[in-house]
């Protein structure tokens, strides 16, 4: 067979049909993973494909009506450094299966492109999803693999165990006032509740905020209510909630915050207040996004597997879409990784 070289013109299914001398179904069939093709005739149009420079629209496949290769991933947040690390993950996870990766933010009133996903995907990954959310109201696929979030396959990490060991950091720097920003603002939590109450969508927030307690509690240091605020993630959240726990009286040594995000904003505000950090206040957060590397003073911090997280989502989907029932895996393991914000405490 001769082989013509690609051009820049869009390459059609006929196109390929035609290099490898077969009909169009022929080559649909290949593409398709049919097994009702002989091995020398696929070869021809495997070559054909390759020398035409074809490539399959994974749109048009599903519109068609084939076997589609696609995975959704939704996330209310994709603009936040948390969703973008697990769609890292589960990008390359996809493309090392040959599956696309569409994502899409869950939007208000953004129904139509939602349900045409939804219609066109084989599997669907939702990152940090709420049971009230609007996914609870969409027809997904029946494959489901969740991130952070309800649902029938949920991947977690431990997060008691991360607040725990952020916890057992600042004891053994001889911190004993040592003051907790939460994340349970964020999911609607009354700001001056002492104990957490259980959650029906993510326990994230809760179980940070076990750790520190009973941390503390096992230790034999009391527990001031003034010494806990509630914030929701956000920077500005930890900025408010520092300033507050920084302006006490007898203000705590450190501070175990329950993201990165809020942990930066902590330190911003003692700066701005005239604390030195890690002189006069420590502070330790939670997630290791990239943001914790590059901060002044760099973040020491609880590490999630993020990008391995996303990675085996995708496994995981790709797995139950090929009729296979893979192992659902236990809490991903944390790691405390220290860099300059934490230090003994003066005097």
């Amino acid at each position: 067979m001769t082989l013509t070289p690609p051009d820049s013109t869009p390459v059609t299914l006929d196109a390929v049909a035609r290099q490898a001398g077969v009909s169009p179904m022929t080559v649909s069939n290949v593409i398709n993973g049919k097994t009702n093709v002989r091995p020398a005739t696929r070869e021809r149009v495997l070559e054909a494909i390759q020398a035409t420079g074809y490539r399959v629209n994974p749109m048009a496949r599903a519109l068609a009506g084939g076997r589609s290769r696609i995975i959704s991933v939704f996330t209310p947040q994709l603009n936040k450094p948390y969703a973008s690390e697990v769609v890292q993950g589960a990008a390359r996870a996809a493309e090392t299966l040959n599956y696309d990766l569409v994502v899409m933010m869950l939007v208000e009133n953004n129904t139509s492109d939602l349900s045409m996903m939804t219609r066109l995907s084989s599997g669907a990954l939702l990152i940090q999803p709420s049971s009230e959310g609007r996914w609870k109201h969409t027809d997904l696929p029946n494959q489901v693999v969740s991130v952070d979030g309800p649902g029938d396959r949920p991947l977690m990490v431990d997060n008691y165990g991360g607040a725990c060991q952020a916890m057992q950091h600042l004891f053994s720097l001889g911190h004993t006032r040592i003051g907790f920003i939460s994340g349970l603002k964020d999911e609607g939590r009354e700001p001056d509740t002492l104990l957490p109450t259980p959650n029906p969508d993510r326990n994230d927030a809760d179980e940070r905020y076990r750790g520190y307690l009973d941390s503390m509690l096992q230790a034999g240091f009391s527990v001031p209510e003034n010494y806990i605020r509630h914030g929701d993630y956000t920077k500005l959240s930890g900025e408010e909630a520092a300033r507050h726990l920084l302006s006490l009286p007898d203000p705590p040594t450190a501070l175990f915050v329950s993201g990165d995000q809020m942990a930066l904003g902590a330190i911003h505000m003692a700066q701005d207040l005239g604390f030195q950090v890690p002189g006069d206040i420590s502070v330790v957060g939670f997630d290791d996004l990239p943001i914790a590397a590059a901060s002044r003073p760099a973040l020491t911090t609880i590490r999630q597997p993020l990008q391995l997280m996303g990675e085996v989502a995708v496994q995981m989907l790709v797995s139950l879409i090929e009729g296979q029932t893979p192992e659902q895996p236990g809490p991903f393991p944390t790691e405390l990784v220290v860099r300059e914000s934490t230090a003994a405490p003066r005097g």
